[in-house]
């Protein structure tokens, strides 16, 4: 991808995001808003995923816009569970969050930092180990405060 290009795909990105946001905090409710902050983190990682393999190259330019936005979900996310908002019935959130909300936030912190390493790697040799353990911490969230699917 061209340097122009890059820049052309962040500068976009940063605009989704900032156009998202607005949209996000304008009278949705905490849970609508976790739910897409999760969405938009689900997306970014999916995204992620394609720099893992050393069939498609390298971007440094493109894996740091993404786990910048991924770290900035995290953060985000720790304002979106307040006290009651467990209690609508569209949440997939298990009261579990409010029952140890410092462990759940300790949690979101250490996605936001091994974000913010991943997005600092120049090789897919390097991304590959950093976005592992990016997806792992997710998955022990999930595993732990997310309600378990009902068949």
């Amino acid at each position: 991808m061209s340097r122009s290009r890059t820049v052309l795909w962040v500068v976009g990105v940063a605009a989704a995001l900032a156009v998202a946001g607005v949209a996000v905090s304008q009278g949705a409710s905490p849970v609508e808003q976790r739910q897409a902050t999760m969405k938009h983190v689900g997306q970014q990682m999916k995204e992620g995923g394609a720099f893992t393999s050393a069939q498609n190259p390298f971007d440094a330019v493109k894996v740091k816009a993404l786990m910048d936005g991924v770290a900035a979900d995290a953060n985000k996310l720790k304002g979106l569970y307040p006290p009651g908002s467990g209690a609508d019935p569209k949440t997939a959130a298990d009261p579990k969050i409010w029952q140890d909300k410092a462990d759940f936030d300790k949690r979101l912190t250490e996605m936001a930092r091994l974000a913010d390493a991943a997005g600092k790697t120049t090789s897919t040799d390097a991304f590959k180990p950093a976005f592992s353990a990016l997806g792992a911490t997710c998955k022990s969230c999930h595993d732990i405060y997310r309600k378990k699917k009902t068949a």
